[in-house]
C-alpha cells in the first residue's frame, strides 16, 4: 500500500495548515462573520475550482481515488476531485479553522433515502452539523444542501449570494503544492507501484 513519504506528508500538512490559515485572514479582512456566509463563500470557491491545483473541481463517487493512510483527507479535493467524504472533511477544517462549532456526521442512506447515523466504518455518506447559536444545521457541500434541524424537522436555507465578496490570493499557492504532490502519487497509483522507499528518513 502506498504511503506519503515523510518528506510529502510535511509538505501536504505544512500546506494545508497555511491553506486554511490563509483563507481564515481573507474571510476576517471582508469582515465576513456570519457562519452561513462563511459557508457560502467556501462552497463558491469550491465549485470555482479555488480549491484545486488545476482550477476545476468534479464531484465524483467513482473516480479511483488515492487511498494513502497518512493523508489528511480533505486535501483530496486539491486534486481536482472529490467525493462526500473528502469534500465534506474538507468543509468541516476549514469551518473549525474559523471558530465555528461544526463536526462530522456520518450516516447510511437506505434504499428509500432514510437517513441513520452510523460510525465512520458503515457509513455510505457523511455531512458536517453546525451548531450557531441555538441553532443547528446540516452542511452538504457535495450535494449542495442546508438544512436548519427544527425538532425532528428539516428546513431548507436558501444562501446569501456572497458573488460581490473580493477573497484574494487565490487559487494559493498551497493548494498547488498539494495537487503537485497528490499528481506524483496517483502517477505511481496508475504504474501500479504500491511502495516507495523513503530515503528522507
Amino acid at each position: 500500500m502506498l504511503y506519503l513519504t515523510e518528506n510529502d506528508k510535511l509538505i501536504i500538512n505544512n500546506c494545508y495548515r497555511n491553506f486554511l490559515q490563509s483563507l481564515k485572514e481573507n474571510l476576517q479582512n471582508n469582515c465576513v462573520k456570519d457562519s452561513l456566509d462563511c459557508y457560502a463563500i467556501i462552497v463558491k470557491l469550491l465549485k470555482d475550482g479555488q480549491f484545486s491545483f488545476n482550477d476545476e473541481m468534479k464531484y465524483s463517487l467513482s473516480f479511483d481515488y488515492l487511498d494513502l493512510p497518512n493523508m489528511i483527507k480533505g486535501t483530496q479535493v486539491m486534486y481536482g476531485v472529490g467525493c462526500c467524504r473528502h469534500i465534506n472533511l474538507l468543509i468541516n477544517d476549514i469551518m473549525k479553522t474559523l471558530g465555528f462549532n461544526s463536526t462530522l456526521l456520518y450516516v447510511r442512506v437506505d434504499e428509500t433515502d432514510n437517513w441513520h447515523r452510523v460510525t465512520p466504518l458503515t457509513a455510505n455518506h457523511v455531512v458536517v452539523t453546525l451548531k450557531d447559536n441555538n441553532d443547528e444545521y446540516l452542511l452538504d457541500a457535495y450535494n449542495n444542501f442546508v438544512f436548519k434541524i427544527v425538532g425532528c424537522n428539516l428546513e431548507p436555507v436558501k444562501l446569501k449570494n456572497m458573488d460581490n465578496i473580493l477573497i484574494t490570493k487565490y487559487p494559493d499557492d498551497n493548494v498547488k503544492k498539494i495537487g503537485l504532490v497528490l499528481k506524483k502519487y496517483y502517477k505511481l497509483q496508475k504504474l501500479g507501484i504500491d511502495y516507495i522507499y523513503d530515503y528522507d528518513h
